[in-house]
């Protein structure tokens, strides 16, 4: 068999598999954005960083059709405890789409506490996108 045979049997055998597992998916096609959401506030509630920072960019990514409210707690403790600058933004990112005024409102008052310029800068853009005041400006 030449390369270009195998090559078209694999492209084909994906299509056909693709076209049996989404095409005739029905009902159980439609997400359960419930589940979704308390599996994702599970997913935040562990140790394990990257199931965190995963479950972050799914929220940022699903927040229009997810009740995630309840993962405000969790995503506020990775903002102040992680000592990473790229999931510190991420969890910023995070709260700015869950949209909390409580949690707005610490992040207005943490402001000027905070030392790293770059993060300082994102707790700005999050407030200045929210619609309220940033400290000092």
């Amino acid at each position: 068999m030449s390369q270009r045979n195998i090559r078209l049997f694999f492209t084909t055998g994906l299509l056909l598999l693709s076209m049996f597992a989404f095409g005739f998916a029905g009902d159980r096609a439609r997400p359960n954005w419930d589940s979704f959401g308390k599996q994702l506030v599970i997913a935040l509630n562990t140790p394990n960083t990257g199931l965190q920072v995963s479950a972050m960019q799914r929220i940022i990514q699903y927040a229009d059709s997810l009740d995630i409210y309840g993962a405000r707690y969790a995503v506020m403790d990775i903002f102040l405890k992680s000592e990473n600058a790229h999931i510190r933004r991420l969890a910023l990112v995070t709260l700015n789409k869950i949209n909390s005024r409580f949690d707005l409102g610490y992040l207005q008052l943490h402001y000027p506490y905070e030392k790293d310029t770059m993060i300082k800068k994102h707790i700005a853009a999050v407030l200045l996108d929210a619609g309220w005041n940033v400290p000092g400006q």
